[in-house]
């Protein structure tokens, strides 16, 4: 029996003595673990599952073995294809959801691997890493010439903010994934060598606890998740980990500059920020409606209260010091002195209900100012606490007591905690000062009261719709059908006007009133609890004045607290008129000033990659998103205007996803400027965030990224390179439109040969998947790029590509100035190194598999066959260009991490075709037919979900 509690998983003997020299074998002990969960999970599912279908089970696991060995071995796949293919539900089911919690496993370790990696190389006891820390980082920058003053200068003062969005991509429940964190802590724990007999035993019946509960767990998510609860989702991850996190990181940097001799980081600065767009993001989510962000305000503040509190009774109970600056002592007066006033003017506030307290319910005493100061944020924190408590159980709020006023802006909170920071920095006590006071004020400046602000998204178009719907009304004709001047002059007049254009009863209704609705709750709640307005689909500059509008007319302070407004660019066309739209909105005098007294000029702008990759395919995409964002700081230099850019990007590189430090350090000279904004979705939140320690490693990747991208000298692109880029790009997008668009073969193809119809059921987010009823374009990105994953095919990211590249060899010269650029354009090199990877996981062996049994007309069948031709064309021209004789030669850590899926990879591909034949052959347009056994749909569509997200896990790429 492996794993039982007389044989504990624990690494071999030998691992702790290989960790003394830099030529260590950091594989074995990953490649252990792996084994060790793998094999303990199988010998546990004996109980559950009859000696017949273990036997099914290992027969399966072997043949795809024998499979994977034999480099795709013809009659090893028909053998394990036949054997899978005359499997029944229940065996299907139990073949899938084994292989995905293998999947599960394996991440899992490699994610503890990464801490045991980063540990060695903290100790002195190796070097090779991912070169990302903060020491490597500012070496490298000294060594290019910066002084380490510089280098303080710029990580006292930049930042780079997380928006943590509800896109669904995280395909595994989070009951699940609280187990694979109990196992985390488990094999993380057992490569101490430390550890006595006794303590490694109740390591291992926790492992094997957890390992049971990650089995007998239910993998099917039973009901589509409300925003509110993907709010939630992402509070508990920010809980879990980031809340920890932040202050450690700042810490590390604080004592990396003392040792240097230099002050550490300003008290104020915030070189992390979090957003989300749970419970805001209306774009095309009926759901998220202005009740459901006013609730998800209250779920934020109401948490953020409860994690304050307990920081807070820990530092009242910490810092019992009996003596104070006289600073603090003042404000302990006047604390005292405010309470009084309020009471002499309202007596009845007197006779309120005293509340019992952990510690010191009773008061503390008067000779102990820090105390004092701190029973009075107690007070305050828990009337905040219970306000938000009460808004959430639709309850009047708790009676006013000048003792305990809520809290409305985080500067209420700063102000008694920095009195308290500078009279211990007077009295000499800077250790205390320095340790969990200081971890408090930081958090407060970067979580604010509401842990993330929220931002509030919504399509250009349905701007336009309500703004129509006034205009009508008030007879001013249809704005809708206005041209672009006549909507400028029509909105920048309103805008300056001191007449409110709304009447407070206006007979809008429908979609226009919900729009109105929304800009009301949003002047309601205020810029403390929300971050940007994200106009998406924004091509024109009237679409954001029409914003401006809408937020000045439905404030009680005529914009005066208005949220900034934040263009989404995501098409290829939005991408080209770039510059006509913010040059039009900087050459607006109206806009201009606003722009300047309210925003300090700076400006925001949203940069989408998922759309403009479906729309024109990822070279074109990924070009123009370049080119737009040189052409754009340029106009905003020109207009004295500071830009910042807020990068759309998804999960998988299709979606501009990838390495964080790869795709900072590829981005266009001049374009950070010690601001990074980004979305962080889905399963990349498990993978940078999943694990407390991989959560500091994160903070610090991102901070050691903008610090090189705005520090390191830029290299010069040279005109030859731009010429021959434009050039590919317009191969790669008429050859992508001429297929994803021009082909009629095409949508049928996809529909038929991948699960895109099928995605629906994962419940995994609650969002629709269409905008509107439609071809390809109607398609959201997500499952667009996740159908595409799910066959192997992965088209998004490489049709057209493989066109230009053929164009760009066949010229005198082609090759080697692909090459050349290649080797010195880091822009160049990353979009092919992050190609490389997707590429590495496409498989046209099993992509032609769900032709086979899915597509029914032979055209179709030939379309695909010419599809996989022109995958395998592309790979080979990649590898030209890149110099690698095999895909990821230069990046083992992935092609190790593909290989150790790759036989678990085909049971489930070929699990799921089946699966989808089955399923197809009982509904019409995805509605059951008549007469069909209810249980017998059930167990399908439950098997049918295993299998995407067993394939999601394995390929860690959901959308």
């Amino acid at each position: 029996m492996v794993g039982t509690s007389a044989n504990p998983i624990r690494p071999m003997a030998g691992v702790n003595a290989l960790l003394k020299s830099d030529s260590v074998d950091f594989i074995s002990p990953l490649q252990e673990d792996v084994h060790r969960l793998c094999a303990t999970l199988l010998d546990m599912a004996q109980n559950s599952v009859s000696p017949e279908l273990m036997a099914v089970l290992e027969k399966v696991k072997s043949l795809a073995k024998i499979y994977d060995a034999s480099s795709k071995d013809e009659t090893a796949f028909y053998n394990l294809a036949t054997l899978i293919e005359d499997l029944d539900v229940e065996e299907l089911t139990v073949v899938g959801s084994m292989f995905s919690n293998m999947c599960n496993l394996a991440n899992l370790a490699e994610h503890v691997h990464r801490i045991r990696r980063k540990k060695a190389f903290e100790r002195g006891e190796s070097s090779f890493l991912s070169h990302h820390s903060l020491e490597e980082i500012v070496a490298d920058l000294q060594k290019s010439g910066k002084s380490i003053s510089e280098i303080r200068e710029q990580l006292a003062t930049q930042t780079v903010e997380m928006v943590l969005t509800a896109h669904p991509t995280q395909a595994v429940r989070r009951s699940l994934l609280a187990k694979l964190h109990n196992i985390a802590k488990c094999i993380e724990s057992n490569h101490d060598q430390y550890l006595t007999p006794e303590e490694l035993r109740i390591n291992d019946k926790i492992l094997r606890a957890s390992l049971l509960g990650l089995w007998r767990t239910d993998e099917v998510r039973r009901s589509k998740p409300k925003p509110e609860d993907e709010a939630r989702n992402i509070l508990q991850v920010i809980e879990d980990t980031v809340w920890d996190a932040t202050p450690k990181q700042m810490s590390r940097m604080d004592d990396f500059f003392i040792e240097r001799g230099l002050e550490p980081l300003p008290l104020d600065a915030t070189p992390f920020l979090f957003g989300s767009w749970a419970g805001g993001d209306r774009d095309g989510n009926p759901f998220v409606t202005p009740a459901v962000t006013r609730e998800v305000v209250a779920i934020n503040s109401y948490r953020a209260a409860c994690l304050y509190l307990v920081e807070i009774e820990h530092l009242l109970f910490d810092l019992s010091l009996h003596y104070g600056s006289d600073e603090l002592y003042e404000y302990n007066k006047g604390i005292s002195a405010d309470v009084e006033e309020a009471l002499k003017a309202r007596p009845e506030l007197s006779v309120v209900t005293k509340i019992k307290y952990k510690e010191f319910w009773n008061g503390v005493p008067p000779t102990e100012p820090f105390r004092v100061c701190f029973a009075h944020i107690r007070d305050r924190m828990t009337a905040t606490r219970d306000y938000w408590e009460a808004v959430l159980s639709n309850l009047p709020p708790p009676p006013e007591n000048p003792t305990s006023r809520v809290y409305t802006a985080k500067g209420q909170l700063l102000e008694p905690l920095k009195v308290m920071y500078r009279s211990l920095l007077d009295t000499g006590d800077e250790a205390i000062a320095d340790g969990k006071l200081k971890d408090l004020i930081r958090r407060v400046n970067v979580f604010g009261l509401t842990i993330v602000k929220l931002d509030i998204r919504q399509e250009a178009e349905e701007h336009t719709s309500a703004i129509n719907g006034i205009t009508e009304y008030l007879g001013l004709g249809n704005y809708s059908e206005f041209n672009e001047e006549e909507r400028l002059n029509f909105l920048t007049e309103v805008l300056e006007s001191k007449r409110p254009l709304i009447p407070r009863s206006h007979p809008v209704t429908g979609k226009p009133k919900s729009v109105l609705d929304t800009f009301e709750a949003v002047a309601e709640i205020g810029p403390e609890a929300l971050g940007a307005y994200v106009i998406s689909m924004c091509m024109k500059p009237s679409d954001v004045l029409a914003v401006e509008v809408l937020q000045q007319e439905c404030s009680n302070n005529g914009g005066a607290t208005s949220l900034r407004v934040v263009p989404l660019l995501e098409t290829i066309t939005a991408l080209q008129d770039c510059t006509t739209v913010l040059g039009s909105l900087f050459e607006n005098k109206w806009y201009r000033e606003h722009l300047r007294a309210r925003f300090s000029s700076v400006q925001e702008v949203m940069i989408g990659y998922s759309d403009s990759g479906k729309d024109g395919g990822r070279l074109t995409s990924v070009w123009e998103l370049y080119k737009a964002q040189e052409h754009m700081v340029e106009c905003a230099n020109k207009h004295g205007v500071t830009l910042r850019f807020f990068h759309g990007r998804g999960g998988t590189v299709g979606r501009g996803g990838g390495p964080q430090h790869l795709a900072i350090r590829s981005q266009p000279p001049g374009t950070v400027n010690k601001y990074l904004r980004v979305t962080i979705q889905g399963e990349v939140m498990e993978q940078d965030f999943g694990l407390p320690a991989l959560a500091v490693r994160t903070l610090e990747t991102y901070t050691t990224a903008v610090l090189k991208a705005d520090l390191t000298e830029p290299v010069p692109v040279k005109p030859e390179y731009r010429d021959l880029l434009d050039e590919l790009s317009d191969i790669s997008c008429t050859k992508y439109r001429e297929i994803v668009h021009g082909d009629p073969r095409f949508v049928q193809y996809f529909r038929s040969a991948t699960p895109e119809q099928e995605l629906g059921l994962l419940n995994i987010g609650s969002r629709p998947q269409k905008r509107k009823e439609g071809g390809v374009e109607t398609l959201r990105a997500i499952p667009w790029v996740f159908a595409w994953t799910q066959t192997r095919l992965h088209l998004p990211v490489w049709l057209g590509l493989g066109s230009a590249l053929k164009t760009g060899m066949g010229k005198e010269g082609g090759k080697k100035l692909l090459r050349d650029m290649y080797e010195t354009w880091p822009f160049f090199r990353s979009f092919f190194d992050l190609i490389g990877m997707v590429l590495a996981k496409a498989d046209s062996h099993i992509s032609s598999r769900y032709d086979d049994v899915l597509v029914d007309q032979e055209e179709q069948k030939q379309f695909g066959t010419m599809l996989r031709g022109l995958l395998e064309e592309t790979v080979d021209l990649v590898l030209q260009v890149s110099g690698e004789q095999n895909l990821l030669d230069k990046d083992r850590v992935q092609q190790r991490a593909i290989n150790t899926r790759r036989e678990w990879l085909t049971p489930m591909n070929l699990a799921q075709v089946v699966l989808l034949k089955r399923w197809r052959s009982i509904t019409v347009k995805g509605q059951v037919k008549e007469g069909v056994d209810p249980e017998e749909s059930k167990k399908l569509v439950d098997a049918l979900i295993i299998s995407m997200k067993g394939l999601s896990s394995a390929l860690q790429n959901t959308g």
